[in-house]
Order: C-alpha cells, then structure tokens, then sequence
C-alpha cells in the first residue's frame, strides 16, 4: 500500500512538471515559427563552451612517492608482514565457515554461498602469502621491487583521449536552425497534445 502511494505521488508531480513543460515548448515553438532568429540569438547565449582541458592538465600529473617510501621501507615492510599474518591466521585457524552460513541471509542457494565462502578463503590466503613476500623484500630488500615497481608505474596520459572528446559539437544546433519552421510546428503539435493528455489525466 505505501509502495503504491509513492509510485501514485511520482507519476502525479511527473505529470505537473509535463503540464508546465508543455506551455514552454508552445511558447518556443511558435518563436521557432514566426521568429527563428531570436531563438538563435539566445541558443548562441546559452551554448557557451566551457572547456575541461585545464582541469584534466591538472589531474593528468603523475605523484611520486617512491622516494619517501624506500626511506621508510623497514616500516612499511613490517606493516605489510603483520597484516599478511592476520589474514593467514585468520583465515586459516579462526574463520568458522558454518556460523557464517547461519547468519548470511543472501537470497541464494546454499551450494553457491558456500562456493563463494570458499573462494574468499582460498583468495584471501593466497593474497596473504603474496603479501608476505613482498612484505619480506621490502622490509629486507626493497631494491628488489624497484623493477617491478619501474614496470607497473608506466605513466599512461589520458589528454589525448580527452581532446578527442574536448571539442564543440553544434551538428543538431545547426541542422535546427537550417529547419526551424518545421521543428516548429512539430514541437507546438507535441507540446499541445502533451498538454491536454496532462491536464485530462490530472482532472
């Protein structure tokens, strides 16, 4: 009954704000027929071209922090090893996989919950070994990352595949403006009929 009460208020304010749009699209049709240019005049005032090239110069800068990690590499190491070790024992001795079943209360078969439990584990044990290593070379070796690190930090730009997308494009503007009389009058037929079909299911 509440479901049905919002769903009767949305359509109900959707087809006020209909009601009010249809006066507007009379009103901007008949612009459309009897005076083209002034419509055009404020579609060139309204359609200013704010560019986002500056704001992606900003974000497409890299931030290095290598050289403040490597300082403190005996502390991040030694982090990274006592959070490996949390999930392994976790995971491995302290995980009770039956009060997990009892307690989710996902709308799924139980064969697939019990699936997804396993691969969590098996995930989060295989991910806390890796991380153990690591955590090992940095805490000991960190010059031992520096290639891996050197391949995985290959800067990729992503200005070129936004100045594709950074340029005006005014085609329907123009192919409107070419065609304002009949836009025209088949905006002022749809925003009349729009009227009358919002205002009847109101009544």
């Amino acid at each position: 009954m509440h479901i049905n009460l919002i769903e009767m208020q949305f359509w109900r304010y959707l087809a006020i704000f209909l009601l009010i749009c249809a006066p507007i699209g009379i009103v901007l049709s008949l612009l459309l027929i009897l005076k083209p240019q002034s419509l055009e005049r404020i579609n060139h005032m309204s359609n200013r071209w704010i560019t986002s090239r500056h704001l992606s110069e900003l974000l497409d800068r890299g931030i290095s922090i290598e050289h403040w990690f490597y300082r403190h590499h005996k502390a991040f190491g030694a982090a990274v090893l006592l959070g490996s070790l949390y999930v392994f024992i976790y995971f491995a001795f302290l995980f009770d996989k039956a009060y997990a079943l009892q307690n989710l209360n996902w709308k799924m078969p139980r064969r697939m919950i019990d699936a997804l439990l396993d691969s969590l584990v098996l995930f989060s044990l295989t991910g806390a070994v890796v991380a153990f290593i690591v955590g090992l070379f940095l805490w000991l070796r960190p010059s031992l990352l520096r290639d891996i690190e050197t391949d995985a930090n290959k800067w990729v730009s992503s200005r070129q595949a936004i100045k594709i997308m950074d340029v005006p494009r005014d085609q329907v503007d123009r192919f409107v403006t070419h065609h304002a009389r009949r836009f025209g009058w088949l905006l002022l037929v749809g925003s009349i009929y729009l009227f009358f079909i919002t205002f009847r299911s109101l009544m």
